[in-house]
């Protein structure tokens, strides 16, 4: 919340900003979409980005299937593996 905070008021003065992050490890698997989306909808984030990134969450679901099971579930949360935006790629 300080750096959000600090950015939002070096933007209100003007200012330029750069940002480096760190990969900590696991945190990408637990992002929560629907926070993310609620950020970005009340930071003001550009429609069109917004609405490029619900798409994205839009729909996930992950498969376990095996000879005499199958397994369906709605994903809220993470990245699936292979895309384009997962750690790694």
């Amino acid at each position: 919340m300080v750096v959000k905070e600090f950015v939002q008021e070096s933007l209100a003065a003007g200012e330029a900003i750069a940002l480096v992050s760190l990969d900590v490890q696991g945190a990408f698997h637990a992002a929560w979409w629907p926070a993310i989306l609620k950020e970005m909808r009340d930071c003001g984030s550009p429609k069109n980005f917004y609405k490029l990134t619900k798409s994205y969450f839009t729909q996930r679901t992950a498969i376990l299937a095996t000879n005499s099971i199958r397994m369906k579930k709605e994903l809220i949360r993470g990245c699936p593996q292979g895309s384009r935006s997962a750690p790694g790629y």
